[in-house]
């Protein structure tokens, strides 16, 4: 058995004398031989091929991921803000600051620190302290200015390179901001 494996991959030379101590000397054409046949074989070159490509695939499909995880958060995160003036809009002057970021954070899955609402009131074109009124034929326009400033946690290796370009804690910046006038 030993000697047909031998000469199947055409290495049965290696147990004949070279030609220098009396062999046949045939050990250059049966070798040359054999690596013409490896050139060639094209078993397994998918495989291989595959080997190489797979990580670099799997690495764009994670970074895709990321992507859309980071445009859905912020999309919720202006979502809030939408609701948040919505509920401005409809209740007017009488709805709390502490209403507006409840339902803000509620709707964007944030802590209610990370949100600000600022009502503003400006009489003709004067920025005042918000529970003033304007004087008689003053021009009145009230304002709520909703931000919401939170971050996003990539998950694949996109946060090492969050880390080493944007951040220390290798996270991404989420803001969204939105305005009305109310009155």
């Amino acid at each position: 058995m030993e000697g047909f494996v031998l000469e199947m991959f055409g290495l049965d030379v290696l147990r004949r004398p070279p030609a220098c101590v009396g062999g046949t000397g045939r050990i250059a054409p049966r070798f040359s031989r054999s690596l013409r046949r490896l050139a060639t074989e094209t078993e397994g070159v998918a495989l291989v091929e595959m080997a190489f490509v797979a990580p670099i695939l799997a690495v764009l499909f994670l970074g895709l991921v990321d992507v859309a995880l980071y445009a859905a958060q912020k999309i919720q995160a202006q979502q809030a803000i939408n609701r948040g003036l919505e509920m401005a809009m409809m209740a007017g002057a009488s709805v709390s600051v502490s209403d507006i970021r409840e339902q803000s954070a509620l709707q964007a899955g944030v802590s209610v620190d990370e949100i600000t609402v600022s009502p503003t009131l400006e009489c003709a074109g004067v920025v005042t302290d918000w529970s003033a009124t304007c004087a008689s034929g003053e021009e009145t326009a009230r304002y709520f200015q909703i931000d919401i400033s939170t971050t996003f946690a990539p998950t694949s290796i996109f946060g090492t390179v969050a880390k080493a370009l944007m951040s220390t804690d290798g996270t991404i910046p989420v803001e969204a901001s939105g305005v009305i006038r109310i009155q």
